[in-house]
């Protein structure tokens, strides 16, 4: 996704992206789930500082596990709304071939259940979505289970999309408050409670946690990511872009020169057309005519490095032994 390298990407883009497929996934979704966030954000602001542990124990929370630098409702609420926008943003990545058995919309069914009240659904998708990855089966959601390594480590940090956990989240947690900086935020279109991205809030994490700076034009500035037809020597370049996927809102779409392609699948996800297996019966349609036309591109581009190769080769030998350059006498 290049174009969140090159700063162009609106902050609001990505989590809008996620509740349009969401929509998509299961008719009536986004509004269940903002619904839903919405009253248990009320929940929480009568709790208020003293008292939100309850709710966070209703929603099947460990108490024990809510991370002391959570100390009051409000940063309790904007972590754990986190939890919940990173997730279905990992659901997102996933959700090939697109359907009824992705973990999307099983997500998205938990919160249209209007047997469940919000607290119970929250608790059954924390339970069901999260607990259920690491192959865990304790009667409460351990919260701190989700925080990255380090000194400082926050649930919310350097991709709003979500770091990871441990030692492989402190790692992206360090490359984003760095180089590759992204601009992802909730806007109030999104499914999720409104919560704007913002580059000082950036700049004090980053500081807090690894005492760096953020150096968002740094590789655009190296490799021209804004310019890449015009301005490098980049060739043969096939972009390949998952438009269900959160990160094609910053992929690169269209062809910008003769070997530098774009190819679109309106059915994939993230990653769908580099799968190892591939194409296979799990494939949609259109990924498996891709892997033809991507075979055929890459086949074509082999081809014509190994000519130019060997055409050097040639050219770089002595007169005397180039092919053709001895004449038979007859």
């Amino acid at each position: 996704p290049m174009k969140f390298y090159d700063q162009t990407v609106g902050s609001d883009e990505y989590f809008d992206h996620i509740t349009n497929v969401a929509e998509s996934c299961s008719p009536g979704c986004s509004g269940s789930v903002r619904s839903t966030l919405s009253a248990i954000s009320v929940e929480l602001q009568k709790a208020g500082d003293n008292h939100f542990s309850s709710i966070a124990s209703a929603m099947g929370i460990c108490e024990d596990t809510i991370p002391a630098y959570m100390d009051t409702s409000r940063m309790f609420r904007d972590e754990l709304m986190m939890v919940v926008g990173y997730t279905f943003a990992n659901m997102n990545m996933a959700n090939y071939p697109p359907g009824k058995k992705t973990s999307l919309y099983k997500a998205c069914r938990i919160f249209q259940d209007e047997e469940f009240m919000p607290l119970d659904k929250l608790s059954k998708f924390l339970s069901n979505m999260l607990s259920s990855e690491n192959g865990e089966s304790d009667d409460c959601f351990d919260l701190s289970s989700q925080l990255p390594s380090g000194a400082n480590a926050t649930i919310t940090a350097g991709d709003w999309s979500g770091v990871g956990t441990g030692n492989n989240g402190m790692i992206w947690d360090t490359q984003t408050c760095t180089y590759l900086v992204e601009r992802i935020g909730f806007s109030q279109r999104s499914m999720f409670p409104n919560r704007p991205w913002t580059m000082d809030w950036l700049r004090s994490h980053c500081a807090a946690r690894f005492g760096v700076e953020p150096r968002p034009f740094e590789y655009s500035k190296k490799w021209r990511f804004d310019n890449l037809a015009n301005s490098t020597n980049a060739t043969r370049i096939l972009f390949t872009n998952g438009l269900n996927d959160g990160w094609s809102v910053g992929g690169i779409k269209e062809a910008l020169s003769d070997s530098i392609l774009a190819l679109n699948l309106k059915t994939g996800a993230h990653h769908s057309d580099l799968s190892h297996v591939g194409p296979s019966k799990y494939d949609t349609k259109e990924v498996k005519v891709a892997f033809k036309k991507i075979s055929k591109i890459l086949g074509g581009w082999i081809e014509e490095v190994r000519s130019e190769s060997k055409e050097k080769r040639h050219a770089s030998l002595p007169k005397s032994l180039r092919l053709g350059s001895h004449k038979v006498e007859t």
